[in-house]
């Protein structure tokens, strides 16, 4: 599955109803989210960084929704020989099935109610035309005002599909006289533009209607709650496994595309009362069929294609009924069990907005019943409080567990945070860290300087094979052991580990599909974000460390740092030497050939220096011209000398620079340390003997300086 992010309420719908359907066929899911960790949530058309056939090896086919890759990635998978399904989306070049709600029916259901029950004439559009859905959505728009013979009023582009998207002004909308109601391509935008205009003192719905689309729950919290088209997320993504897997076992698979329905929710910001505080009038005389219709409004649209939904509501409504009935004889057994069917409905589309539909159905078949005596209307009456008592308990518990959950993922990315980017004890690169989430195994692999991915040791919560580490192929991450730790009821995620420049590989983890974030910044992004900000942070470190005790020209170990080896030779108590080295000539050199080139002298001198030592021995630059060496284990003596004379006679051969030849001699100085020395005191020693050598134009002779 490629989709731009594998958590929000519309991918992770998505993503779940993939899942459940992909877990009853026996197939497990690897879930690849195409944007970076840290992308932004506006994605339109796939990202063009995301071209790498990550997972391949592992993969049979894919189903691909809106804006998860660019067509020639596309192209791509299918040249590959492995099926493609399209979700949420078409390419006219692929000879792909494709599956999609029907945004434009939802959006001409919506404009119907606006213009018959509401008399709008004069309707406005805003929405993310970048986006190919919200573009076919206005498709509908325009479609349905032309069949009213009515024109348009203002086209209102907003910059992405969320609140943030609203940038036009309230001039913009009320330049030609101000619209009877606004239709937005999401849920997100209207809520931006209702926000934008109350601001201006335009109030909704007293001033202008307003519609949305995919009836998030939000929708139905919002003052005032929000009129939207839902759209049959689940189906969609279940439609497209079952024709993946025909696909995949070879079966003709005509490349149609399959539209399911949205439907419009009418609420307080187009005109009509929210929350179900009036049910709408149904002509109808069978009241049990009255009931059934009620319930029918309730449940998510994508039930309207399902038969063991529809059974689920045949039942709610006969328990309800009959329970009820039996109720009145004094039997009240058979309320739980249609409380029970009641909260399959309550289940399938959770919120207070059902709960209040299904209580009001409810209240309304019991009244429309007719009693002879007043003792049956009141067990009936109190039947209908237990039912509207225990679904209203099972909508708290309900709601606390999303409370309880989200109060987790603050809690765990408090945790993730702390360990990842405080604690100095905790290696990024180990996913062990991976414990304080609720995933089940995790598998990181990291870009080298090469380019190539290298796998660091996995990690897995409960027994079993060992995630392996070392070089790995991106079509061959992640290792088959995480997909096998993922089984059946687990997804595996894969998600880059890239945050702005910075690209540091891939995140693996398996866990259950997060849909109740709402901004996709679900918990695998914070892991793979996290991760790479932590080794960003890393790294940075290192090279402060290094650059405070490197000198950046040269490379080598600055002043600093040669001292602190200087000082763990004398608690050593091993006999060492130091050498003090200041070049002869090398003014000269920065005053003609300008001081580039001196630079680049220096940086061949410390070369040279070092090619002359052993592998123990440490060359730091003191500054400007002047450079220390510590000999660790040497004392005075002819092994001394040879090296002193070997620094020189390398030193003193000429030099090529920028094009010139230069030359320049070196005059050394050596003191002897010891366990009773200071730093201080050999420094100076060395020093002193240096100036003696320069002084004498001559190479070090004699004793070196005193202990």
């Amino acid at each position: 599955m490629l989709a731009p992010f594998v958590g929000g309420i519309y991918y992770g719908s998505l993503i779940a109803g993939l899942s459940a359907t992909a877990r009853g066929h026996g197939r497990p899911v690897i879930a690849v989210q195409t944007s970076s960790a840290a992308a932004d949530l506006a994605i339109h058309g796939g990202d063009p960084a995301f071209n790498s056939p990550v997972a391949w090896d592992h993969i049979g086919g894919f189903v691909v929704f809106a804006d998860a890759a660019e067509p020639e990635y596309l192209m791509r998978t299918v040249q590959s020989g492995r099926p493609v399904v399209l979700v949420g989306h078409s390419l006219e070049a692929m000879d792909s099935p494709t599956v999609l709600a029907d945004n434009a029916a939802g959006i001409r259901e919506a404009v119907e109610h606006l213009v018959r029950e509401h008399g709008c004439r004069r309707l406005a559009f805003t929405g993310d035309f970048a986006a190919t859905d919200v573009r076919e959505r206005h498709e509908g728009f325009m479609a349905a005002l032309r069949e009213h013979g009515l024109e348009p009023g203002p086209l209102l582009p907003t910059e992405n599909n969320l609140e943030s998207g609203v940038t036009w002004t309230v001039d913009d909308f009320v330049r030609q006289g101000r619209p009877d109601a606004l239709v937005a391509g999401t849920d997100l935008n209207a809520i931006g533009a209702q926000r934008l205009l109350a601001r201006a003192g335009l109030r909704c719905p007293e001033d202008y209607l307003l519609t949305g689309f995919d009836n998030l729950d939000l929708a139905g919290f919002v003052k005032p709650e929000l009129a939207s088209v839902e759209q049959p997320l689940q189906a969609m993504s279940s439609l497209a496994v079952d024709l993946l897997l025909r696909r995949m076992r070879g079966e003709e698979n005509s490349p149609e595309t399959h539209r399911l329905p949205a439907r419009f929710v009418p609420r307080t910001s187009c005109g009509c009362t929210g929350f179900a505080l009036a049910l709408p009038t149904l002509e109808m005389d069978d009241e049990r069929q009255r009931l059934f219709q009620r319930l029918s409004a309730v449940a998510p649209v994508e039930f309207s294609r399902s038969g063991e939904v529809t059974s689920a509501m045949t039942r709610a409504t006969s328990l309800t009924a009959d329970g009820l009935l039996a109720a009145a004889a004094g039997d009240t057994s058979e309320v739980r069990p249609a409380v029970d069917a009641l909260r399959v409905l309550l289940d399938a589309h959770p919120g207070q907005e059902t709960l209040r539909v299904i209580c009001r159905s409810i209240q309304e078949y019991a009244a429309a019943l007719q009693w002879d005596d007043a003792p049956s209307a009141r067990r009936v009456d109190r039947a209908v409080l237990d039912m509207v008592l225990l679904l209203g308990r099972v909508n708290n518990h309900a709601q606390l567990g999303n409370q309880l959950h989200l109060r987790s993922l603050i809690s765990t990315s408090y945790a993730l945070s702390a360990a990842l980017l405080h604690r100095r004890d905790a290696d990024p690169r180990d996913p062990a860290w991976l414990a304080l989430t609720p995933a089940g195994a995790g598998s990181i692999a990291l870009r080298g300087p090469d380019g190539e991915l290298r796998c660091t040791p996995g990690w897995r919560r409960l027994p079993g094979p060992a995630i392996p580490d070392g070089p790995i192929s991106v079509e061959g991450f992640p290792p088959v052991e995480v997909i096998d730790a993922a089984g059946l009821e687990h997804t595996t995620f894969v998600v880059r580990a890239k945050v702005g420049d910075s690209d540091r590989g891939w995140l693996a983890l398996v866990d259950r599909v997060e849909n109740r974030v709402e901004d996709g910044r679900d918990l695998v992004n914070q892991c793979a974000a996290l991760l790479t900000i932590a080794l960003d942070l890393r790294d940075s470190e290192e090279h402060l460390r290094r650059a405070a005790h490197r000198d950046l020209l040269t490379g080598l170990p600055n002043r600093s740092s040669f001292t602190m080896s200087m000082q763990a030779a004398v608690e050593h108590g091993r006999p060492f030497v130091v050498l003090f080295l200041d070049l002869d000539g090398f003014k000269r050199v920065n005053d003609t050939l300008g001081h580039h080139v001196g630079d680049e002298l220096l940086a061949h001198v410390a070369g040279r220096i070092q090619h002359c030592l052993r592998h123990i021995d440490i060359a730091a630059r003191f500054g400007g011209d002047e450079f220390l060496v510590l000999l660790d284990g040497m004392t005075a003596g002819p092994e001394l000398d040879e090296l002193i004379e070997r620094i020189q006679t390398a030193i003193s051969r000429p030099y090529v620079l920028s094009g010139r030849t230069a030359r320049v001699g070196v005059s050394i100085g050596a003191a002897e340390g010891g366990p009773t020395a200071t730093l201080e005191r050999i420094l100076q020693d060395a020093d002193a003997d240096m100036y003696r050598a320069k002084a004498a134009g001559r190479a070090l002779r004699g004793p070196v300086g005193s202990k």
